[in-house]
């Protein structure tokens, strides 16, 4: 179905002060717009989240209010709609203007980054493939949100609704049924599969839409983007540098009725992303980094040894990397260090390495980790990479591996309750050697019972002493375990804190995951219920707002007045 655009006729909805319009507009919906039920987000928490100011030469005065994300120095995404003025004509460069950064809504639109190009998505139509890139003059960040991997995204389709409650945050200045918001809004929905999603919603959604909502609010409290949201990102959790799924896009005449929004699929757009970029000169690509062997947590070494490590280089976009370059560092290292082995197109200057001029496609490159005969070494390799062109996905540019140059062991301790009655409860401790060289010798878990607990068997596991109770495990083989069943009883049912420690006559390296606490519960778990919801976001003062929407399908766009 063809949706209406904008300010068609009936269209306009003044949500302060009565329209001024004609009395054509007869057939106009009431929204109940709000982003609904958000917070305050935290100042320069979201420093690439960018406020977009349209000024609009067909109305007469004013400005259309959209959100966008900055995807690097020179490049904005957002929403294709936010691109086109209130008669559904397409924005010229010149009238759209960028604030990047700030936390309080600019009101003053033309003290904003001039928009250098608009280049919308070559397939958009009626909210389908919903997307813009604006170029502006180059400016640098601290940090990026990273357009999220189709596989990335797909685990959270398939995933249990525990894992999809509050997954996503959407930011934007939009609604918040007090006025447009003077303060960024934050809000955490729950991530809507797709099957789903369409059973739920009565608009149309496509291949290329996700969605988002919250499906459990507490008491009542619903949430939602709304109008003026448009354009804004929807990202998993809440890192400071995420994974970006979705733009805002479409809704519902009425906000946070409970039935999903849509949002324009990123993982389905980066070789739209890639096209219009590389168009304007200034392409965008996708490296892509990760270690060519299946990396454990750690590697355990002798203090003499070596370590050869060997990582893949990918070209996972259409668009051509130049002179891709890796940078090598080392952190924890007393004596340690670390090469590149062959480099073919040459070293660089702080131990960097170009592998190849240009590629498509991977390549591999290795290193080598010398410890040097340094004892009791963590050593934290970092790899860094980088090109000509700037990458969409910065997180993918980055690999880590933590390599132990030690002739001493590594234990871990974790324990779990696995069962309980009104005044039993048991815990089943386990301690492991990590190190794959080194075995542990003379192991054993000590602790204290809290007041008016008593360990019935003690005797058959050998544990002795109150204060503390030491029960020994003995030696540890490198790469085994051994799992110690305690049986706790309590003269009154009061649950406690149990705190364990585990000790063995080498040192453990590297330190710190030697100790463990275990809450004692004597009666049956209670079940767990997800949580959602906020409070309510902050409104602001403005003269005259007007929302600008669609029949039924409506836009997050929003014009405001200066």
């Amino acid at each position: 179905m063809q949706y209406l655009r904008f300010i068609a006729a009936g269209l306009l909805i003044n949500l302060i002060i009565p329209s001024h319009a004609s009395d054509t507009h007869t057939d106009t919906q009431t929204a109940s717009p709000r982003i609904v039920g958000g917070t305050d987000a935290p100042v320069n928490r979201w420093p690439w989240m960018a406020q977009l100011a349209i000024v609009d030469p067909f109305l007469s005065g004013g400005y259309l209010l959209c959100g966008a994300s900055q995807i690097s120095t020179r490049w904005i995404l957002t929403a294709a709609h936010c691109l086109e003025y209130s008669n559904g004509n397409p924005a010229a460069a010149g009238n759209v203007y960028v604030f990047i950064g700030d936390a309080e809504r600019n009101n003053a639109p033309t003290s904003g980054i001039r928009a250098q190009q608009l280049l919308v998505h070559r397939q958009y139509s009626d909210l389908e493939h919903d997307l813009a890139l604006i170029r502006i003059p180059a400016r640098s960040n601290s940090q990026w949100p990273s357009i999220i991997p189709s596989e990335n995204l797909d685990a959270l389709e398939n995933a249990p609704f525990a894992q999809r409650d509050e997954a996503v945050t959407a930011l934007g200045w939009g609604d918040t049924g007090s006025g447009i918001s003077s303060d960024l809004q934050e809000v955490q929905l729950d991530y809507v599969p797709r099957g789903e999603c369409r059973q739920r919603s009565p608009l149309a959604i496509s291949d290329f839409v996700i969605c988002a909502a919250e499906l459990n609010p507490v008491s009542g409290q619903n949430q939602d983007t709304c109008f003026g949201d448009s354009g804004g990102p929807l990202f998993l959790g809440r890192d400071r540098s995420p994974w970006l799924a979705g733009v805002t896009s479409f809704g519902e005449a009425t906000c946070a009725t409970g039935n999903p929004g849509g949002y324009t699929h990123l993982a389905s757009e980066t070789a739209e992303i890639e096209a219009l970029s590389a168009s304007a000169g200034f392409p965008l690509v996708d490296l892509n980094l990760f270690w060519s062997f299946s990396a454990p947590n750690r590697f355990y070494l002798s203090p003499g040894a070596s370590k050869t490590l060997t990582l893949t280089l990918e070209n996972n976009g259409t668009n051509l990397i130049t002179d891709p370059t890796l940078s090598l560092s080392l952190s924890g290292a007393t004596l340690a260090t670390a090469e590149w082995n062959n480099c073919s197109s040459g070293l660089l200057s702080g131990n960097r390495c170009t592998p190849v001029s240009n590629f498509s496609g991977s390549r591999t490159q290795a290193l080598s980790v010398n410890g040097n005969n340094g004892q009791d070494q963590v050593v934290t390799v970092t790899v860094q990479g980088s090109a000509d062109q700037e990458d969409y996905r910065r997180r993918n540019n980055n690999l880590q591996q933590v390599v132990v140059f030690s002739n001493n062991p590594d234990i871990a301790l974790s324990a779990n309750q696995t069962g309980s009655s009104a005044t039993r409860a048991t815990v089943a401790v386990t301690l492991r050697n990590l190190s794959t060289l080194n075995a542990a010798t003379g192991t054993a878990i000590t602790f204290t019972l809290p007041a008016g607990m008593n360990l019935d068997n003690a005797a058959a596991q050998g544990c002795l002493g109150t204060s503390p109770t030491r029960c020994p495990l003995g030696n540890l083989a490198a790469g085994t375990s051994k799992v110690l069943n305690l049986q706790i009883s309590s003269n009154n049912g009061v649950s406690r804190t149990l705190n364990l420690q585990a000790t063995l006559n080498e040192q453990d390296v590297p330190a710190g995951d030697s100790q463990q606490s275990v809450a004692l519960r004597f009666s049956t778990a209670p079940t767990s219920s997800g949580s959602g919801g906020g409070g309510g976001g902050g409104g602001g003062n403005l003269g005259i707002v007007a929302l600008l929407t669609l029949l039924f399908l409506n836009r997050r766009k929003q014009r405001l007045t200066t």
